[in-house]
Protein backbone atom coordinates (compact mmCIF):
# COMPACT_ATOMS: atom_id res chain seq x y z
CA UNK A 1 0.00 0.00 0.00
CA UNK A 2 2.85 2.39 0.75
CA UNK A 3 5.89 1.18 -1.17
CA UNK A 4 4.32 1.23 -4.62
CA UNK A 5 6.04 2.60 -7.77
CA UNK A 6 4.77 6.14 -7.16
CA UNK A 7 5.88 6.30 -3.50
CA UNK A 8 9.22 8.16 -3.87
CA UNK A 9 7.67 10.76 -6.19
CA UNK A 10 4.64 11.36 -3.97
CA UNK A 11 6.83 11.60 -0.87
CA UNK A 12 9.23 14.11 -2.43
CA UNK A 13 6.37 16.10 -3.99
CA UNK A 14 4.51 16.35 -0.68
CA UNK A 15 7.57 17.21 1.43
CA UNK A 16 8.59 20.04 -0.91
CA UNK A 17 4.95 21.19 -1.02
CA UNK A 18 5.01 21.48 2.78
CA UNK A 19 8.13 23.67 2.64
CA UNK A 20 6.57 25.82 -0.08
CA UNK A 21 3.30 26.23 1.81
CA UNK A 22 5.17 27.27 4.94
CA UNK A 23 7.34 29.73 3.02
CA UNK A 24 4.30 31.31 1.38
CA UNK A 25 2.43 31.61 4.66
CA UNK A 26 5.42 33.11 6.48
CA UNK A 27 6.11 35.42 3.54
CA UNK A 28 2.50 36.61 3.47
CA UNK A 29 2.62 37.32 7.19
CA UNK A 30 5.84 39.32 6.86
CA UNK A 31 4.53 41.13 3.78
CA UNK A 32 1.41 42.20 5.71
CA UNK A 33 3.56 43.76 8.44
CA UNK A 34 5.87 45.42 5.92
CA UNK A 35 2.88 46.91 4.11
CA UNK A 36 1.67 48.24 7.47
CA UNK A 37 5.02 49.95 8.01
CA UNK A 38 6.36 47.45 10.57
CA UNK A 39 9.98 47.03 9.44
CA UNK A 40 11.64 45.42 12.43
CA UNK A 41 14.63 43.10 11.88
CA UNK A 42 12.48 40.07 12.73
CA UNK A 43 9.86 40.91 10.11
CA UNK A 44 12.54 41.54 7.46
CA UNK A 45 14.20 38.26 8.34
CA UNK A 46 10.88 36.44 7.93
CA UNK A 47 10.33 37.90 4.49
CA UNK A 48 13.91 37.37 3.37
CA UNK A 49 13.95 33.71 4.41
CA UNK A 50 10.61 33.00 2.76
CA UNK A 51 11.79 34.50 -0.53
CA UNK A 52 14.99 32.43 -0.44
CA UNK A 53 12.93 29.29 0.21
CA UNK A 54 10.61 30.04 -2.71
CA UNK A 55 13.46 30.82 -5.09
CA UNK A 56 15.08 27.41 -4.60
CA UNK A 57 12.21 25.03 -3.80
CA UNK A 58 9.59 26.15 -6.35
CA UNK A 59 11.73 25.12 -9.38
CA UNK A 60 12.69 21.90 -7.58
CA UNK A 61 8.99 21.17 -7.11
CA UNK A 62 8.38 21.65 -10.83
CA UNK A 63 11.17 19.17 -11.61
CA UNK A 64 9.77 16.60 -9.17
CA UNK A 65 6.32 17.14 -10.65
CA UNK A 66 7.68 16.32 -14.11
CA UNK A 67 9.21 13.07 -12.81
CA UNK A 68 5.94 12.24 -11.06
CA UNK A 69 4.06 12.83 -14.30
CA UNK A 70 6.32 10.41 -16.18
CA UNK A 71 5.76 7.81 -13.46
CA UNK A 72 1.99 8.32 -13.66
CA UNK A 73 2.10 7.98 -17.44
CA UNK A 74 3.71 4.56 -17.02
CA UNK A 75 1.43 3.17 -14.31
CA UNK A 76 -1.84 5.18 -14.60
CA UNK A 77 -2.09 6.35 -18.21
CA UNK A 78 -5.85 7.00 -18.00
CA UNK A 79 -5.20 9.58 -15.30
CA UNK A 80 -2.75 11.41 -17.57
CA UNK A 81 -5.25 11.38 -20.43
CA UNK A 82 -7.91 12.85 -18.10
CA UNK A 83 -5.49 15.49 -16.79
CA UNK A 84 -4.70 16.54 -20.34
CA UNK A 85 -8.29 16.37 -21.59
CA UNK A 86 -6.92 14.27 -24.46
CA UNK A 87 -9.46 12.01 -26.16
CA UNK A 88 -8.32 10.78 -29.55
CA UNK A 89 -5.10 9.58 -31.18
CA UNK A 90 -6.64 8.45 -34.46
CA UNK A 91 -5.19 11.39 -36.39
CA UNK A 92 -1.67 10.10 -35.71
CA UNK A 93 -0.20 13.52 -34.91
CA UNK A 94 1.90 14.42 -31.86
CA UNK A 95 -0.15 15.37 -28.81
CA UNK A 96 -0.70 19.10 -28.22
CA UNK A 97 -0.85 20.62 -24.76
CA UNK A 98 -4.35 21.86 -24.00
CA UNK A 99 -4.01 24.99 -21.87
CA UNK A 100 -7.73 25.52 -21.31
CA UNK A 101 -10.94 23.87 -22.40
CA UNK A 102 -14.11 22.12 -21.26
CA UNK A 103 -13.77 18.32 -21.24
CA UNK A 104 -17.10 16.60 -21.96
CA UNK A 105 -17.47 13.01 -20.78
CA UNK A 106 -20.62 12.40 -22.81
CA UNK A 107 -19.47 13.87 -26.13
CA UNK A 108 -15.95 12.46 -25.59
CA UNK A 109 -14.21 15.67 -26.53
CA UNK A 110 -12.81 18.87 -25.04
CA UNK A 111 -14.77 21.91 -26.17
CA UNK A 112 -13.30 25.41 -26.74
CA UNK A 113 -9.76 24.15 -26.25
CA UNK A 114 -6.74 26.41 -26.48
CA UNK A 115 -3.74 24.26 -27.29
CA UNK A 116 -0.05 24.40 -28.13
CA UNK A 117 0.98 21.88 -30.83
CA UNK A 118 3.55 19.19 -29.93
CA UNK A 119 3.98 20.40 -26.33
CA UNK A 120 2.01 17.56 -24.73
CA UNK A 121 4.28 15.00 -26.39
CA UNK A 122 7.37 17.03 -25.50
CA UNK A 123 6.49 17.30 -21.80
CA UNK A 124 5.17 13.79 -21.20
CA UNK A 125 7.10 11.72 -23.73
CA UNK A 126 10.12 14.02 -24.10
CA UNK A 127 9.55 13.59 -27.81
CA UNK A 128 8.13 15.61 -30.70
CA UNK A 129 6.59 12.55 -32.36
CA UNK A 130 5.24 10.13 -29.73
CA UNK A 131 1.64 10.45 -28.60
CA UNK A 132 0.32 10.17 -25.05
CA UNK A 133 -2.59 7.79 -24.29
CA UNK A 134 -6.07 9.08 -25.15
CA UNK A 135 -9.22 8.55 -23.10
CA UNK A 136 -10.99 6.75 -25.95
CA UNK A 137 -8.37 4.00 -25.66
CA UNK A 138 -9.88 3.00 -22.31
CA UNK A 139 -13.33 1.49 -21.67
CA UNK A 140 -15.91 4.07 -20.61
CA UNK A 141 -16.19 2.55 -17.15
CA UNK A 142 -12.41 2.90 -16.61
CA UNK A 143 -12.16 6.60 -17.39
CA UNK A 144 -11.62 9.14 -14.57
CA UNK A 145 -13.79 12.25 -14.39
CA UNK A 146 -11.82 14.39 -16.81
CA UNK A 147 -13.42 17.81 -16.06
CA UNK A 148 -12.54 17.58 -12.35
CA UNK A 149 -9.04 16.24 -12.91
CA UNK A 150 -8.35 18.62 -15.81
CA UNK A 151 -9.13 21.78 -13.82
CA UNK A 152 -7.69 20.62 -10.48
CA UNK A 153 -4.40 19.89 -12.23
CA UNK A 154 -4.35 23.28 -13.95
CA UNK A 155 -5.07 25.08 -10.70
CA UNK A 156 -2.13 23.32 -9.06
CA UNK A 157 0.24 24.00 -11.97
CA UNK A 158 -0.92 27.62 -12.33
CA UNK A 159 -0.25 28.29 -8.65
CA UNK A 160 3.13 26.58 -8.98
CA UNK A 161 4.08 28.90 -11.84
CA UNK A 162 3.06 31.88 -9.72
CA UNK A 163 5.29 30.59 -6.92
CA UNK A 164 8.26 30.39 -9.28
CA UNK A 165 7.46 33.91 -10.51
CA UNK A 166 7.28 35.26 -6.96
CA UNK A 167 10.65 33.69 -6.12
CA UNK A 168 12.29 35.23 -9.19
CA UNK A 169 10.76 38.66 -8.54
CA UNK A 170 11.96 38.46 -4.95
CA UNK A 171 15.49 37.67 -6.11
CA UNK A 172 15.39 40.56 -8.57
CA UNK A 173 14.22 43.06 -5.95
CA UNK A 174 16.82 41.71 -3.52
CA UNK A 175 19.49 42.36 -6.15
CA UNK A 176 18.18 45.90 -6.67
CA UNK A 177 18.10 46.49 -2.90
CA UNK A 178 14.31 46.97 -2.72
CA UNK A 179 13.24 43.64 -1.26
CA UNK A 180 11.43 45.20 1.72
CA UNK A 181 10.15 48.32 0.00
CA UNK A 182 8.67 47.20 -3.32
CA UNK A 183 4.90 47.52 -2.84
CA UNK A 184 3.99 45.30 -5.80
CA UNK A 185 6.17 42.45 -4.56
CA UNK A 186 4.82 42.73 -1.03
CA UNK A 187 1.20 42.65 -2.23
CA UNK A 188 1.97 39.70 -4.49
CA UNK A 189 3.52 37.82 -1.56
CA UNK A 190 0.58 38.69 0.67
CA UNK A 191 -2.05 37.39 -1.75
CA UNK A 192 -0.02 34.24 -2.38
CA UNK A 193 -0.25 33.29 1.30
CA UNK A 194 -2.85 30.50 0.90
CA UNK A 195 -1.56 29.38 -2.51
CA UNK A 196 0.50 26.49 -1.13
CA UNK A 197 -2.41 24.94 0.74
CA UNK A 198 -4.74 25.39 -2.24
CA UNK A 199 -2.17 23.77 -4.52
CA UNK A 200 -1.82 20.81 -2.14
CA UNK A 201 -5.58 20.27 -2.10
CA UNK A 202 -5.74 20.58 -5.89
CA UNK A 203 -2.93 18.07 -6.23
CA UNK A 204 -4.69 15.53 -4.03
CA UNK A 205 -7.95 16.02 -5.93
CA UNK A 206 -6.01 15.33 -9.13
CA UNK A 207 -4.46 12.21 -7.63
CA UNK A 208 -7.54 10.72 -5.97
CA UNK A 209 -10.20 11.58 -8.56
CA UNK A 210 -7.76 10.66 -11.31
CA UNK A 211 -7.31 7.19 -9.81
CA UNK A 212 -11.03 6.43 -10.09
CA UNK A 213 -12.71 4.05 -10.65
CA UNK A 214 -9.98 2.14 -8.79
CA UNK A 215 -9.05 1.91 -5.13
CA UNK A 216 -6.01 -0.12 -6.13
CA UNK A 217 -5.32 0.58 -9.79
CA UNK A 218 -6.08 -2.44 -11.96
CA UNK A 219 -6.82 -4.68 -8.97
CA UNK A 220 -9.72 -3.38 -6.85
CA UNK A 221 -12.50 -1.12 -8.08
CA UNK A 222 -14.04 1.51 -5.82
CA UNK A 223 -17.52 0.01 -6.14
CA UNK A 224 -16.19 -3.34 -4.88
CA UNK A 225 -14.51 -1.76 -1.86
CA UNK A 226 -17.55 0.13 -0.55
CA UNK A 227 -18.73 -1.01 2.89
CA UNK A 228 -22.31 -2.18 3.28
CA UNK A 229 -23.55 0.84 5.27
CA UNK A 230 -26.89 2.53 4.87
CA UNK A 231 -27.62 6.20 4.13
CA UNK A 232 -28.15 7.02 7.82
CA UNK A 233 -24.78 5.64 8.90
CA UNK A 234 -22.96 7.41 6.08
CA UNK A 235 -24.78 10.70 6.76
CA UNK A 236 -23.87 10.64 10.46
CA UNK A 237 -20.24 9.85 9.61
CA UNK A 238 -20.03 12.62 7.00
CA UNK A 239 -21.65 15.22 9.26
CA UNK A 240 -19.29 14.23 12.08
CA UNK A 241 -16.29 14.75 9.82
CA UNK A 242 -17.59 18.18 8.80
CA UNK A 243 -18.12 19.23 12.43
CA UNK A 244 -14.76 17.97 13.72
CA UNK A 245 -12.73 19.33 10.81
CA UNK A 246 -14.65 22.60 10.89
CA UNK A 247 -13.77 23.06 14.56
CA UNK A 248 -10.12 22.04 14.15
CA UNK A 249 -9.44 24.16 11.08
CA UNK A 250 -11.67 27.01 12.22
CA UNK A 251 -9.92 27.36 15.58
CA UNK A 252 -6.53 26.87 13.90
CA UNK A 253 -7.32 29.62 11.41
CA UNK A 254 -8.40 32.04 14.16
CA UNK A 255 -5.26 31.28 16.16
CA UNK A 256 -2.91 31.75 13.18
CA UNK A 257 -4.52 35.05 12.19
CA UNK A 258 -4.16 36.22 15.81
CA UNK A 259 -0.46 35.30 15.82
CA UNK A 260 0.11 37.04 12.48
CA UNK A 261 -1.46 40.26 13.78
CA UNK A 262 0.76 40.17 16.87
CA UNK A 263 3.90 39.91 14.79
CA UNK A 264 7.22 38.22 15.65
CA UNK A 265 8.47 40.99 17.95
CA UNK A 266 5.70 40.30 20.43
CA UNK A 267 7.27 36.90 21.15
CA UNK A 268 10.97 37.62 20.93
CA UNK A 269 12.69 40.00 23.34
CA UNK A 270 16.20 38.93 22.32
CA UNK A 271 18.14 41.77 20.70
CA UNK A 272 18.92 41.21 17.04
CA UNK A 273 21.77 42.41 14.93
CA UNK A 274 20.40 45.10 12.60
CA UNK A 275 19.83 43.98 9.02
CA UNK A 276 21.33 45.98 6.21
CA UNK A 277 18.91 48.43 4.62
CA UNK A 278 19.90 47.38 1.11
CA UNK A 279 17.43 44.51 1.11
CA UNK A 280 20.12 42.02 0.13
CA UNK A 281 20.10 40.07 3.42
Amino acid sequence: MVFNPSFPYRLAHMVVAAFLSSALFVGASAAWHLLKGQRSPAVKRMFSMSMWMLLFTAPIQAFIGDLHGLNTLEYQPAKIAAMEGHWDNSHGEPTPLILFGLPDMEDETTHYKVEIPYLGSLILQHSLTEQIPALKEFPTEDRPNSPVVFWAFRLMVGLGLLMITLGILGAWQRYKGHLFEHQGLLRFAFYMGPAGLIAILSGWVTTEVGRQPWVVHGLLRTQDAVSAHGDLHMSISLISFFVVYGLVFGLGYIYMIHQIKLGPDQHDDTPHEPLTVSGRV
